[in-house]
C-alpha cells in the first residue's frame, strides 16, 4: 500500500510539472522575475530527474534548466552525467565544471570519483581529492560512501606509486576500525593491499592482507585469485591450484569485483584464471 502510495505521488508531481512547464512554454521567459526562473530551473531538474536519464527529452528540459537559472549547479551536475556515462569526457567535463564553479563543496569531490573510476585520470582525481581536504577541514570526506583516502589509495595505485598506495589504504583501514570496527572496514582495501603487495613482490604481506579480507568476507574470486598467484610466486604450487580453483567457481557463481557502469580497478576476467591454470597445469 505504502509502496502504491508513493508510485501515485510521483505520477502526480510528474503530471503537475509537465503541466506547468507546458503552460509556461506558451509564455516568454524574459517576462519572468529572476525568483520565478530560479524556481522553474529547480522544477525542470525535478521532472528531468522523473524521466529515463540520458534520453533526448530529460537532455531538453536540463539545458533548459541551466538557461533559466546558470546558477543552478544541480542542473549543471545532471547534465553532466549523460556524457560521462557514454564516455564523452569533453562535455562531460565542461558542465562539471560549470558546476563546481558554482558550488565547489558539493561537486568537486564527485568530479574526483568521476575522474577516478570512469575516465582513469588519477593525476586529476588526486587533485579534486587533496582539494575537498581544503573546502571541508578537519573531517575525512566520503563520496559515493567511500573515503577519500581510499580513493587516495587507488589514485596511487594507478600512479604505480606503491609506497603512497599502501600509506592511504592503511590510513583508511585504521581511521575506519576506530569509528566503525574491523568488521566494517571496506575488504577490498585489503584486497588492494594484497594486490599492491604483489606488484612489489612482496609476497608474504600480499597472502596476510588477502587473508584479512576474506576474514569480513566470504570472499569472492579476487581474492582467492590473487592469493593464488601469490603462492604461485612462493613456489607452493599445491596451495596456488586449491585457491584458484575456489577463484574459478567463484567467478562461475558471479561472485567477482564488478564496477557500475565502468570497469573496476584491476578487475579480473576468465581469461585471467584460466591463463593461470594453464601455468599451473591444472585440467591437464
Amino acid at each position: 500500500m505504502e509502496r502504491l502510495l508513493k508510485y501515485c505521488l510521483s505520477l502526480c508531481l510528474a503530471s503537475f510539472l509537465f503541466m506547468s512547464c507546458d503552460n509556461i512554454i506558451k509564455e516568454t521567459f524574459h517576462k519572468m522575475t529572476v525568483e520565478e526562473k530560479k524556481q522553474l530551473s529547480k522544477d525542470y531538474v525535478r521532472l528531468a530527474n522523473l524521466t529515463e536519464r540520458g534520453s533526448s527529452k530529460a537532455m531538453r528540459i536540463l539545458e533548459k534548466a541551466v538557461r533559466l537559472d546558470p546558477q543552478n549547479d544541480q542542473a549543471w551536475r545532471e547534465l553532466s552525467l549523460p556524457y560521462l556515462h557514454a564516455g564523452l569526457y569533453s562535455e562531460w567535463s565542461e558542465n562539471m565544471r560549470m558546476a563546481i564553479e558554482i558550488n565547489p563543496e558539493n561537486w568537486q569531490g564527485w568530479r574526483a570519483y568521476d575522474r577516478l573510476f570512469y575516465v582513469r585520470d588519477y593525476a586529476g582525481a588526486l587533485f579534486d581529492l587533496d582539494a575537498t581536504d581544503t573546502l571541508t577541514k578537519n573531517q575525512v570526506d566520503y563520496l559515493q560512501n567511500t573515503s577519500v583516502d581510499y580513493l587516495r589509495g587507488l589514485c596511487y595505485l594507478g600512479l604505480k606509486d606503491y609506497k603512497k598506495s599502501i600509506e592511504y589504504f592503511n590510513i583508511y583501514i585504521e581511521d575506519d576500525k576506530k569509528k566503525v570496527g574491523d568488521k566494517f572496514v571496506d575488504e577490498t582495501a585489503f584486497l588492494y593491499l594484497g594486490i599492491v603487495y604483489l606488484k612489489e613482490d612482496k609476497y608474504q604481506e600480499a597472502i596476510q592482507n588477502l587473508q584479512r579480507g576474506i576474514l569480513y568476507e566470504e570472499g569472492n574470486a579476487d581474492f582467492h585469485f590473487h592469493l593464488a598467484r601469490a603462492y604461485c610466486f612462493l613456489g607452493d604450487l599445491d596451495e596456488a591450484r586449491k585457491q584458484l580453483t575456489i577463484a574459478k567457481k567463484k567467478f562461475e557463481d558471479r561472485n567477482a569485483m564488478r564496477g557500475f557502469r565502468y570497469e573496476a580497478i584491476e578487475q579480473i576476467y576468465l581469461s585471467d584464471i584460466l591463463e593461470l591454470e594453464a601455468d599451473l597445469n591444472i585440467g591437464t
